[in-house]
């Protein structure tokens, strides 16, 4: 089930707040523990100190970069913050370029490097960029960004009952929401920061230099992300591939204009549960979070909807695959229907009980109803 993207998408366009709640804790020996309490004595990392700590790496990592014999013609930089919680930052000069083009074309594969397209893709190919830097390049904010990452490791494995006591060692306590996907947006954020501070003025860039942040999926970069950081004219002329996908969706969309809110909500379910069907937003360069942002017009007739529906399911029966993705389908629709009524706000909370009521194994779709009621 893709909603996880339509999530994401949601808190890199703020439409969804950060989680607030609590905070993570490494402890001695790289051990996570969990603290509903801000804890004491130990140096607190918020979003905004963490933030801070990207941009200054950042800055760091680019002043190295300029006092060094590689300094010209720097076409790109890229603040990176993958789906396993590591970070790296990206550079490219046109000459590194070159060169790595007369590599791909000389070798095995040269044919396919030369239409414009070919090229373009190369270029803006992060994981063919000659700069790669790592957390320990970015001067004082390693320390921060190493202990966030080995926490994040850490967390993965972190059972909800183990929480901080008297005798753990704490080293470094971040907020929550910082793990909870926040990174994402701080990472965001941090690109932005950046070049509003003018910090690549070091650099000797050329003309269509581009900074951007990155979340390791190229739909989310290239719908969402990217675009944030990077005039739209100078990004559909690097990326005109983009420009004529983006046209195309608009197309798709057009074929929508007019529907109901039951046919809408129809319409895009097998595109967020699939890659493989027409409508899948993989190929127009979108991802699922654009697909739900095409319900928002339909405003609270779409929260009525999706509880209608959500209220036909016998919580008692066995849920077979489609049903969880149903479930998840209309769950994520209501985030999209602006302010609830306090009577669905009240549907929320029965559907709720009612799911936690007949099976256990619902009580994580349950405790989604009850924050969406609390929203």
């Amino acid at each position: 089930m893709n909603t996880y993207y339509s999530r994401l998408g949601r808190l890199l366009d703020e439409k969804t707040p950060i989680y607030q709640e609590g905070y993570y804790v490494l402890c001695e020996g790289d051990e996570a523990k969990f603290s509903p309490e801000k804890p004491e004595g130990v140096e607190l990392i918020t979003a905004e100190a963490f933030t801070h700590a990207l941009v200054e790496g950042c800055k760091f990592v680019i002043q190295s970069f300029a006092e060094g014999p590689d300094n010209k013609n720097v076409y790109a930089f890229n603040l990176y913050a993958d789906e396993h919680n590591s970070y790296y930052i990206y550079m490219n000069t046109l000459d590194r370029f070159e060169k790595t083009l007369e590599k791909y074309r000389g070798g095995k594969y040269g044919d396919k490097y030369q239409k414009d397209s070919e090229v373009l893709s190369l270029k803006y190919s992060q994981g063919d960029f000659s700069f790669q830097l790592f957390p320990d390049d970015m001067g004082e904010s390693s320390r921060i960004i190493r202990a966030f990452e080995s926490l994040a490791y850490s967390v993965m494995d972190l059972d909800e009952d183990d929480c901080l006591s008297e005798e753990d060692e704490p080293v470094i306590a971040f907020e929550a929401g910082i793990l909870k996907d926040g990174f994402n947006l701080l990472t965001l954020k941090a690109a932005a920061q950046l070049i509003e501070e003018n910090a690549f003025a070091p650099l000797q860039l050329t003309e269509d230099f581009i900074a951007f942040a990155a979340t390791g999926n190229d739909y989310v970069d290239y719908s969402l992300t990217m675009r944030k950081t990077i005039d739209l004219d100078l990004f559909y002329r690097l990326f005109p591939d983009v420009k004529e996908k983006d046209a195309l969706f608009q197309v798709e969309i057009d074929k929508t204009a007019g529907l109901s809110v039951s046919e809408a909500l129809d319409y895009w379910l097998p595109a967020v549960h699939s890659d493989y069907v027409p409508e899948s937003p993989a190929q127009y360069i979108k991802f699922e979070y654009d697909l739900f942002m095409r319900l928002v017009c339909y405003s609270n007739s779409l929260a009525r909807e999706c509880l209608e529906r959500l209220k036909k399911f016998d919580w008692n029966e066995p849920l077979e695959r489609n049903d969880y993705e149903l479930i998840a389908n209309y769950q994520e629709a209501l985030h999209f229907a602006g302010e609830l009524t306090e009577d669905q706000r009240e549907s929320c909370i029965a559907i709720a009980e009612q799911m936690t009521d007949s099976n256990e194994d619902l009580q994580e779709w349950a405790n989604t109803l009850l924050a969406i009621a609390r929203t």
